[in-house]
C-alpha cells in the first residue's frame, strides 16, 4: 500500500519527530521561555495535522472493508457539520495545535469506519429495552417503531391488524404492539426467539415471555461501516490542501467553569480541535440479516430509516453524524419499495406532545420561516427555528421546541431536510 495508514498517522506518527516520540517532548524542556515552547509544539501539530488532512479519498482502500454483496448493504450520505466518531479514545496531551479528541479508524487500511458493535447498539437505542428499567420515552419508542413498521414494504395487512400496529392505537400503545416490537427487538440485537408450547403457543413464565437462543449461523449480523465515496469540493487552505478530501478539521467551544459551574456562561470558551468525516460523503452500512419477524429486506428498510431520522456516531445533539439519501440510494429506495413518487405532505404526528418530539412539517411561508405540521390529525403553523429556510413546499424533519403550559406548539426546531 503506497500511501501511508491514516489511523497509524493520528495515533502513531503524531508525536514521533525523526522516528522518536520523545524527542518532541524533550526539545520543549530544552526551552526556558513558555511562549517558544508553545510554538514548538504548534508547529510540530501543524506539520502532523497536515500530512492527515492531505490525504484524498482511495475508493481502492475503502472497497476492503467491503465483505458483503451490495443487496446486503446500503448507503447513506453525510449533512454538515459532518460525523465524528471514536472521541471517547485517548488523544491529547494537554499542548497547543494537537487534535484534542480520539477518532476511531480500521486498524488494516487505516480508513475511518463505523464499529459494527456501534451500529448494533445505536440502532438498539431506538427500541423500548423493556427489561431495562433505566430507560425513558418507551410509549414514545413503541409509537416511533411502529409507524415505521407499518409503512414497510411488502408488510401482510394481516400482522399490522394482528399486533395494533395501525394509527387509531398510537395513544394506547396495546399489548399486542409492544409484545411484537420486544419479540422483534430480542431477535435483532439478542438472537432470541420465543420457546413454544405443544399447540403452538407462546410459552411464558410468571407472565414474561420465555425465550431461547437462535442458532449462532441464523443470527442477525452487523458489519463496520466505512466511507465509499466523497462529492466535498476540494479544500484549499493556508495549511493543507486537498482535491479529493473526506476529512477536515473542526472546533468545539465548550465554555465550563468547574469550580464554580454557576458562572459556565460567562466563562471564556476554549476552542478544542479536532477531526471529522467531512458533509458529502458516503457511508456504507452492511449487514447479514435473516429472515424472522419481519423479512431481512423490511429489517433493512427498518434500520436505513433509524439512521436517517436519528443518525449515528458523537455529537449528534449538535448537529453531527446526520445523513442523507445520495440519487442512488433514493432511486434504489423508490425501486424496492415499489415507490415512484416522493411525498408531498407531512406524516400526521400521533405520538406524546413533549419537548424534542420529532415531527414533520412543510415549509409553507419561507420567508416568515412557518411551516405546516399535522399533530393527531390537527393541521398546525408553526414558527421554525432555521438559520437559512429551504424553499417553499420543502418537506423537513423538525422537533417541538417550546410548549404552552396547555401542550400547544409554539415553535420547532429545524433537523433536516427530507428527500
Amino acid at each position: 500500500m503506497s500511501t501511508p495508514n491514516i489511523g497509524w498517522l493520528y495515533y502513531k506518527d503524531y508525536l514521533r519527530v525523526d522516528t522518536d516520540p520523545a524527542r518532541i517532548f524533550q526539545k520543549a524542556l530544552e526551552v526556558s521561555d513558555e511562549g517558544s515552547r508553545n510554538k514548538n509544539f504548534e508547529k510540530h501539530f501543524v506539520e502532523k495535522n497536515r500530512s492527515i488532512l492531505s490525504q484524498m479519498f482511495l475508493p481502492d482502500i475503502s472497497n476492503h472493508l467491503s465483505i458483503v454483496p451490495q443487496e446486503r448493504a446500503f448507503s447513506l450520505k453525510t449533512t454538515y457539520p459532518g460525523l465524528t466518531l471514536g472521541t471517547g479514545y485517548s488523544h491529547e496531551t494537554g499542548e497547543l495545535g494537537e487534535f484534542k479528541l480520539g477518532f476511531f479508524f480500521d486498524h488494516t487500511t487505516g480508513y475511518p469506519c463505523i464499529p459494527g458493535s456501534t451500529v448494533k447498539g445505536c440502532l438498539r437505542n431506538l427500541f423500548p429495552q423493556k427489561e431495562c428499567k433505566d430507560i425513558a420515552d418507551k410509549d414514545e419508542k413503541y409509537n416511533y417503531l411502529a409507524f415505521i413498521i407499518r409503512n414497510l414494504p411488502d408488510l401482510p395487512a394481516e400482522v399490522i391488524s394482528y399486533n395494533n400496529l395501525s394509527e387509531e392505537f398510537d395513544q394506547t400503545n396495546p399489548v399486542e404492539r409492544k409484545q411484537f416490537i420486544d419479540i422483534l427487538e430480542r431477535e435483532i440485537f439478542d438472537g432470541e426467539y420465543p420457546d413454544r408450547n405443544e399447540n403452538g403457543s407462546i410459552k411464558t413464565n410468571e407472565n414474561k415471555i420465555v425465550y431461547k437462543p437462535i442458532g449462532i449461523y441464523e443470527r442477525d449480523i452487523f458489519f463496520d461501516a466505512y466511507p465509499i465515496s466523497t462529492d466535498h469540493p476540494a479544500i484549499t487552505k493556508s495549511t493543507y490542501s486537498n482535491s479529493n478530501p473526506f476529512l477536515s478539521d473542526d472546533y468545539i467551544t465548550p465554555h465550563i467553569n468547574r469550580s464554580r459551574p454557576e458562572l459556565s456562561p460567562f466563562t471564556n470558551p476554549i476552542p478544542l480541535l479536532f477531526l471529522k468525516i467531512l458533509p458529502k460523503v458516503t457511508i456504507q452500512f452492511q449487514f447479514d440479516l435473516k429472515n424472522g419477524v419481519l423479512t431481512k429486506e423490511q429489517k433493512m428498510q427498518l434500520f436505513r430509516r433509524i439512521l436517517l431520522d436519528f443518525g449515528i456516531g458523537a455529537k449528534t445533539n449538535v448537529g453531527y453524524g446526520q445523513f442523507e439519501e445520495g440519487f442512488k440510494e433514493r432511486l434504489k429506495h423508490q425501486q424496492t419499495t415499489g415507490s415512484s413518487q416522493m411525498r408531498s405532505e407531512p406524516q400526521n404526528y400521533t405520538g406524546s406532545i413533549t419537548e424534542r418530539a420529532i415531527l414533520e412539517g412543510k415549509v409553507i411561508d419561507e420567508n416568515n420561516k412557518i411551516v405546516k405540521t399535522i399533530v393527531n390529525g390537527k393541521e398546525l403553523h408553526v414558527r421554525m427555528a432555521v438559520g437559512v429556510c429551504p424553499p417553499k413546499g420543502s418537506l423537513v424533519q423538525v422537533t417541538i421546541a417550546q410548549l404552552n403550559k396547555k401542550k400547544e406548539v409554539l415553535l420547532v426546531r429545524f433537523e433536516r431536510e427530507l428527500k
